[in-house]
């Protein structure tokens, strides 16, 4: 069996479960590879048109929002040939999804990884509890995100040709939490799917694991005293990651002098007067991201919304508790009490408070810790991950198979 895996860029956290995933089937003998869109060498037609529609995207969304119209060319030919399964990833910013799944060969089956609503939705990827796009007819009309008179078609035009594009191609769509596989699920293009299943992403733990915290700090040249925060994102101004508000709740923690914040990813923030920020940038090498958790005593998030949370699961795997708001599919990734205190979106007090607990508490740090990296080792092995795509795989391949042995008997 071949899978072809498609995301749009070679970086972020759906490029890295996709080719986590690819390599745990290529260990299990199924051939597997990743694919993402190349960076166009020169202009043309096709390229203009396509950036026009982007900046269009933009300037008709107050929030992020993709239609289904591209011009950038989509896999094709050799990329296809001999694949019995594509594995769509987020490929919004790629090419026409729908356009490409009519073209697709009926043999050839279709998993979908609802990394967040965009399938589901007519063009939005966050829910901030908008359900237009599943109990509203027509779908997603009048899109509160859209300004007019967008508002008026685009969303509901975008929702009307996934709808048909995946009924006809048999799709089979997976969430990476319960959570997010019912959220997407009361959508009528997940519905004439079969429905969102969900699937724990599974994690390097060869990578992600215990180590010694001192040497990890020496490495990092942190003192061995400190107290030592962690957080981040793969950019550091993405407001859902709500970062700014992190680092003004954070400078009022008593005793600044012995606390160190961690703050891994791109761009910078502006810091509060008496708060030690050590900005440590995009971090691409796994490796040295699981030294960063291992250093740290605590990782903090205070994102708004994660239909699941890879990062805290990683941070847990190497034995550091995790503090961050009881939001999407957190309290999955992330159980309260079992690596994890949880508290309400936005509530400081409980936040400091929690920090401050593990602070005071090498106990508490200690079996939070041992909790999360146990949770983590049962719920994500990698075998499970690929074991469990592999039976939707093999089941696509079935449901073609019958297909077509059905249409040749009905031509005899």
């Amino acid at each position: 069996m071949r899978v072809l895996h498609l995301n749009t860029h070679a970086s972020g956290g759906s490029y890295e479960y996709a080719a986590l995933l690819s390599t745990a089937l290529a260990e299990q003998r199924i051939e597997s590879h990743v694919l993402c869109k190349n960076s166009p060498t020169r202009g043309g037609v096709r390229l203009f048109l396509d950036r026009v529609i982007r900046r269009g995207s933009v300037s008709f969304s107050r929030e992020p929002w993709h239609g289904t119209r591209r011009f950038l060319s989509p896999p094709a030919g050799k990329e296809l040939e001999e694949i019995d399964v594509v594995h769509l990833h987020t490929v919004a910013d790629w090419f026409d999804v729908p356009r490409w799944l009519e073209t697709l060969p009926r043999r050839m089956g279709v998993v979908i990884s609802v990394h967040d609503m965009w399938h589901v939705t007519g063009g939005c990827f966050l829910y901030r509890g908008c359900n237009r796009y599943a109990n509203q007819t027509p779908a997603c009309d009048l899109c509160p995100i859209l300004r007019w008179p967008a508002n008026q078609f685009l969303a509901k035009a975008a929702h009307s040709r996934k709808l048909g594009a995946y009924q006809n191609c048999g799709a089979r769509m997976v969430a990476n939490s319960h959570w997010l596989a019912e959220i997407a699920g009361r959508s009528p293009i997940a519905k004439i799917c079969g429905g969102v299943r969900a699937i724990p992403p599974g994690i390097d733990t060869a990578v992600f694991k215990p180590q010694d915290k001192s040497l990890c700090r020496k490495h990092l040249g942190l003192p061995a005293d400190a107290f030592v925060i962690v957080t981040g994102a793969a950019s550091l101004m993405d407001a859902n990651k709500n970062l700014p508000w992190l680092l003004e709740q954070l400078s009022h923690l008593p005793d600044l002098g012995g606390v160190i914040l961690l703050a891994f990813g791109e761009g910078a923030l502006p810091v509060p007067n008496r708060l030690n920020v050590r900005f440590t940038w995009g971090i691409h090498d796994r490796h040295d991201l699981a030294r960063l958790f291992a250093a740290a005593d605590v990782f903090v998030s205070a994102s708004l919304m994660e239909t699941y949370g890879m990062t805290l699961v990683e941070s847990m795997a190497c034995g550091t508790p995790i503090v961050a708001f009881r939001v999407g599919g957190i309290p999955e990734a992330a159980p309260d009490g079992q690596g994890a205190i949880l508290c309400a979106p936005q509530d400081a007090a409980a936040l400091i408070q929690a920090i401050m607990k593990l602070r005071n508490s090498a106990q508490l740090r200690e079996m939070l810790g041992e909790g999360g990296r146990e949770t983590v080792r049962v719920r994500n092995r990698l075998s499970s991950f690929s074991s469990l795509f592999e039976g939707i795989y093999r089941e696509c391949v079935s449901s073609h198979e019958n297909v077509e042995r059905k249409q040749s008997e009905l031509t005899v």
